[in-house]
């Protein structure tokens, strides 16, 4: 906890909890080879992370709806577009990192 809390919350917010949710959404998605494990995952991942947020930050306010933040909404957006990317459209990907063969 000492470690969570040393940290700037905005970076937390803007960097790491996104990148860890929605990277978690995007392995599971592939691994599984279903699109909307990703987003299921990315949506359960960013709402325990708000409750664990609110319920240590701020223990005597009541839990309501105005919980879910808008990132609970985003988040899982991102997580089914790179997912449906990663999943069925790899030929793309390698395609864009692939040089062009050489005349």
């Amino acid at each position: 906890m000492k470690l969570i809390e040393a940290i700037d919350p905005i970076v937390m917010q803007l960097v790491i909890v996104p990148t860890i949710v929605i990277g978690i959404g995007i392995m599971l998605a592939l691994f599984t080879k279903k699109v909307y494990v990703g987003p299921i995952t990315t949506m359960l991942l960013t709402l325990s992370y708000n409750y664990w947020y609110f319920t240590s930050f701020f223990p005597n306010s009541e839990l309501s709806f105005t919980m879910v933040s808008s990132w609970c909404i985003i988040f899982p957006l991102i997580s089914l577009y790179l997912s449906w990317i990663f999943v069925l459209q790899p030929h793309a990907i390698k395609e864009y990192f692939l040089p062009e063969p050489k005349k």
